[in-house]
C-alpha cells in the first residue's frame, strides 16, 4: 500500500488536500498533536498518530508523506517568541519526517516550504526560477526560517529518499490564509493597494495547490525546489484592483506604508509590503495544468463561490 502521510492536516491546505485524497480513494494517515481529536476530524484515516508514534512505529506502507505542519504566518502578531515559535514548529515536524524517510528511504517526502526562499522585494523584478536562488539580495526573518526550514530535510536525501520542497506563494481561498483579511477593507469601501502597489505578488489559488501537491505525490522524479505558483503573478496594485472589481467594490483607497506596519508590525514588511516575482517552471515544464492562471479570473471565481 502506498499510504500518503499528511502532517499538518487540520490546516486549511491540509483539509483540502485529504478531502481530494478522499475522493481519489487514497488511502492516507495524518500526522498530529492530537491523535484522538485528529481521528474525530478524519475518520476514514487509515492512522492517527501522534508525532512520537509516527516517528517510531512502522512506515513499511508509507509512500509519501506531505508535510504542511507550523504555526501560520498570518496567525499572531510576530513577537520574539512567536517567531520561536513559527522557526521550531517547522524544524521539529520536519526533523520526524526526515527521521523517518532515512529509516526507509523508498518514501517520497513532500515538505512545505514559501517563495521566501527568494527573499523579499518592494518593487518588480525578473522572474526567480528554481535554480536562482543564488540571485536574492538581502535578508529577512522569513528568508532565514525557510533556509533553516529546507535544510530540516537533508537526513532524508542523504538517505536515499526522492525530497520535493514546495515553494508555495500567497494561497488564495474564501476558506481562511490570506484572502479574508485582505478583503475586509473593500467589504467597507476602503480597498486599495498597500504601500507602492508596486511589489509583486506571487499567488496560487487553493485548489491549484491542493492538484499540485497530488501530481507531486505521483511523481517523486520532480525533486529539489518546486515553485507552487500561478504562471502570472501580479502587482499588489493589480491584485487591487482585481479584487475590488471581483467584489463590486472600488480600490482606490490605498493604504500608506506607516499604517500596513501599524496593524501588522514586522509581518507587514515581509508578507505585505514586499513580495517576489516566481515562475513556477518546473510545475509546467513537467505538464502540470494550472485552472487559475490570471489573477482577476481567480478572484471572480473565489467571489463567485462565496456568493453562492
Amino acid at each position: 500500500m502506498n499510504l500518503v502521510v499528511v502532517c499538518g492536516a487540520s490546516g486549511m491546505v491540509g483539509r483540502a488536500l485529504i478531502a481530494t485524497l478522499t475522493q481519489r480513494g487514497t488511502a492516507f494517515a495524518v500526522v498530529g498533536r492530537d491523535p484522538a481529536r485528529l481521528a474525530d476530524q478524519f475518520p476514514t484515516a487509515q492512522r492517527c498518530m501522534s508525532w512520537e508514534g509516527f516517528r517510531d512505529g512502522d512506515s513499511s506502507d508509507v509512500g509519501s508523506i506531505v508535510n504542511l505542519a507550523g504555526a501560520g504566518v498570518n496567525d499572531e502578531r510576530w513577537s520574539p517568541a512567536y517567531k520561536k515559535t513559527m522557526t521550531e514548529s517547522r524544524l521539529a515536524s520536519t526533523a520526524v519526517c526526515a527521521s523517518v524517510c532515512a529509516e526507509n528511504p523508498t518514501i517520497h517526502l513532500i515538505n512545505a516550504s514559501s517563495v521566501h526562499a527568494y527573499g523579499i522585494y518592494t518593487d518588480d523584478h525578473a522572474a526567480f526560477t528554481e535554480s536562482d536562488r543564488n540571485r536574492r539580495v538581502g535578508t529577512c526573518y522569513l528568508q532565514e526560517l525557510i533556509d533553516e526550514w529546507e535544510a530540516a530535510t537533508q537526513p532524508a536525501a542523504d538517505a536515499g529518499s526522492a525530497v520535493s520542497l514546495l515553494r508555495i506563494g500567497v494561497v488564495l481561498s474564501m476558506d481562511g490564509g490570506a484572502l479574508p483579511p485582505l478583503a475586509t477593507p473593500f467589504k467597507f469601501f476602503i480597498g486599495g493597494r498597500y504601500g507602492t502597489g508596486k511589489q509583486v505578488m506571487s499567488w496560487i489559488s487553493l485548489r491549484d495547490l491542493v492538484a499540485a501537491i497530488v501530481f507531486l505525490i505521483d511523481r517523486p522524479d520532480i525533486e529539489g525546489p518546486v515553485n507552487v505558483v500561478a504562471p502570472n503573478a501580479a502587482t499588489n496594485a493589480e491584485f487591487a484592483r482585481a479584487l475590488g472589481k471581483a467584489m463590486k467594490r472600488p480600490s482606490s483607497v490605498p493604504l500608506p506604508p506607516a499604517a500596513v506596519r501599524v496593524i501588522l508590525g514586522e509581518a507587514g514588511d515581509e508578507l505585505v509590503l514586499a513580495g517576489q516575482r516566481v515562475s513556477p517552471t518546473k510545475l509546467l515544464d513537467a505538464g502540470f495544468e494550472f485552472a487559475d492562471r490570471d489573477i482577476s479570473n481567480c478572484l471572480e471565481h473565489l467571489a463567485a463561490r462565496q456568493a453562492a
